[in-house]
């Protein structure tokens, strides 16, 4: 036998360990208490839905700042990141 099956076959002849005594009645208990706990109806869902449907709106009908829609061409000559400005620096 390889040490593998070795190691295998020590730990099929090991005994179980004892907490795991019981461990499906635990599951199934705990199962059965989060079944049983008060869950959110679809009011409090429609809220939310509702809160956050105001909120896109509001925050699309008010802007921050206005928008600079200048547009950016790679041949313009005031480019402030330009290669020539930036090796032009040192």
């Amino acid at each position: 036998m390889t040490d593998v099956e070795t190691l295998l076959a020590r730990l099929r002849d090991a005994p179980l360990d004892s907490r795991l005594d019981g461990l499906d009645a635990r599951v199934m208990a705990e199962i059965a208490g989060i079944q049983t706990a008060p869950s959110l109806g679809a009011t409090a869902f429609g809220l939310a839905s509702v809160m956050a449907l105001v909120v896109g709106i509001a925050g699309a009908a008010v802007p921050a700042s206005p928008a600079d829609a200048t547009p950016i061409s790679p041949f313009d000559a005031n480019q402030a990141l330009a290669p020539s400005t930036l090796l032009g620096a040192q």
